[in-house]
């Protein structure tokens, strides 16, 4: 993989985060979210970044969309999205 993968997938991580933190005055954006990772989890996939992979699928693991109640898991969300990025910005300096 190259940096422009890197910076794609640090991007969609970032927009994942971004809509993640709006469900809190929106709580219907739970689905959505769920959704996004699901896609997300894809094209990691796809790309053979197993390693990023497993670590969104037990984010989705943890993650049960709700309509109209907040998540319950908010804050171990918030903090798997926030290790991601962390291991995305790891492994762009080694490339």
């Amino acid at each position: 993989m190259d940096r422009d993968d890197w910076l794609k997938i640090q991007e969609d991580l970032k927009r994942l985060y971004e809509l993640h933190e709006s469900e809190i005055s929106h709580p219907g954006k739970c689905r959505e979210f769920n959704s996004r990772v699901s896609i997300f989890l894809q094209e990691l996939e796809d790309l053979q970044v197993n390693d990023l992979a497993d670590r969104v699928m037990e984010l989705l693991a943890g993650c049960s969309p709700k309509d109209f109640s907040p998540c319950e898991n908010r804050q171990y969300t918030k903090a798997s999205l926030e290790r991601l990025a962390s291991r995305i910005k790891e492994k762009m300096e080694k490339s």
